[in-house]
């Protein structure tokens, strides 16, 4: 089922594809019962320009002690002969109260000649019960040829390939030398590479953790050849600071985004990027970067660093789309470093990653146009632990 361009938002039918099927979440949908248990609802395909578009989705009154609720966009071609295709998806946990009554929204960019639903569907079953559910489509921004995103150039920078073999994850024990995406250990604590760079941090130093997140972001950058003069830099999270001094020696340009790390209603402004200077006063003002109006040669950044976004993701729901949204404006070939905290099976961190949702989110980038450092969980078992993924955009 289609229907029509029309206005810029439009209320999307949330049972709307398959008509009468009741859901997973009771009592919503019709009164047949689903062939598909874990059915939850799934919007009929909708056109629209070219350009970014957001699905907005609100629960009302809905409860639920267990359950996650994963939602889908799809594309659909029609006159294609090929089924629909996976384009991006969001999570929520049912039960928890808090995330439920902000809702999920899902950015992504729609193309010309296909259109799009919303499918949810819950993993593994849920008791959840709901008065209702409102389902927004908006379409922000056109691909306007004036005003259109404009494509990046590569990297100039950057040394071979990543650390990537035929295994995604690795058994034998990290090297804080020759980094992967890998988490602390206190072997790596030991080596002199990270004792050289806790010298070079010198007042910026706390705790083994917060010096290891520092040290191995650093390291990273320099084994992938990104620590070089002219490298261009953007950097998420204030931590980020600690670091000035390391890429002003490597003769690098670092900026420290101030919007919001997360894929929101408009997603990142290509011509007003709110940021400051890495080396800035944090009370000073916010620079509007028009990356848009840059020239092709200046335009984008070589690396990236995240400290702490992935976690902020992951508590939405939404991490693969938030880490997406701040890597468009990465330069092909460049890299991207994202510092997070990685679960551990006692302890339970709000917003902190499981091992399993790690693993998905390398799969989803891979999947998306990325090279993923080899994942390395050792030592990374039982406590909390930072973690640092390491990325290279193809």
């Amino acid at each position: 089922m289609t229907s029509d361009v029309s206005e810029h938002v439009r209320m999307l039918d949330p049972f709307g594809f398959f008509i009468g099927q009741s859901s997973a979440i009771v009592p919503l949908g019709g009164v047949e019962r689903s062939l598909d248990t874990r059915y939850a609802f799934h919007t009929p395909y909708v056109e629209f320009q070219p350009g970014r578009v957001v699905f907005r989705l609100r629960f009302d009154r809905l409860r639920a002690s267990f359950g996650e609720l994963r939602v889908n966009v799809n594309a659909f071609i029609p006159g294609s002969g090929r089924d629909a295709i996976f384009v991006t998806s969001a999570r929520v946990n049912l039960h928890d109260a808090a995330a439920v009554a902000r809702g999920l929204t899902i950015s992504f960019m729609s193309v010309a000649g296909a259109t799009y639903a919303a499918y949810g569907y819950c993993t593994e079953g849920t008791d959840a019960r709901a008065e209702g559910l409102t389902i927004e489509a908006e379409q922000l921004e056109t691909a306007d040829p004036a005003t259109a995103q404009r494509p990046l150039l590569p990297s100039k920078f950057g040394a071979g390939q990543l650390q990537a073999p035929t295994r995604l994850i690795a058994s034998e024990p990290p090297s804080f030398a020759y980094p992967v995406s890998q988490a602390i250990t206190d072997t790596q604590l030991q080596e002199p590479d990270f004792e050289r760079w806790k010298g070079q941090l010198g007042d910026h130093v706390g705790t083994p953790e917060q010096s290891w997140t520092l040290a191995f972001a650093a390291q990273a950058l320099r084994s992938y050849g990104l620590l070089e003069p002219g490298a261009r830099g953007i950097c998420w999270g204030p931590e980020c600071r600690a670091l000035a001094p390391v890429f002003a020696d490597a003769g690098c340009s670092a900026l420290l985004a101030e919007a919001a790390p997360i894929s929101g209603d408009a997603g990142i402004d290509w011509h007003a990027f709110p940021c400051r200077r890495l080396d800035a006063r944090a009370d000073s003002p916010i620079e509007l970067l028009p990356l848009a109006d840059e020239a092709p040669d200046q335009r984008g950044f070589d690396f990236l660093l995240s400290l702490g976004a992935a976690n902020q993701g992951y508590a939405d729901g939404n991490t693969a789309n938030m880490l997406l949204e701040m890597m468009s404006v990465l330069r092909p070939r460049g890299v991207a470093v994202h510092m997070l905290l990685l679960s551990g099976r006692t302890t339970a961190t709000p917003g902190a990653l499981p091992r399993g949702e790690v693993e998905r989110l390398a799969v989803t980038l891979l999947s998306r146009g990325f090279s993923v450092a080899q994942l390395n969980f050792e030592g990374a078992e039982d406590l909390d632990r930072p973690f640092g993924l390491v990325l290279r955009k193809d």
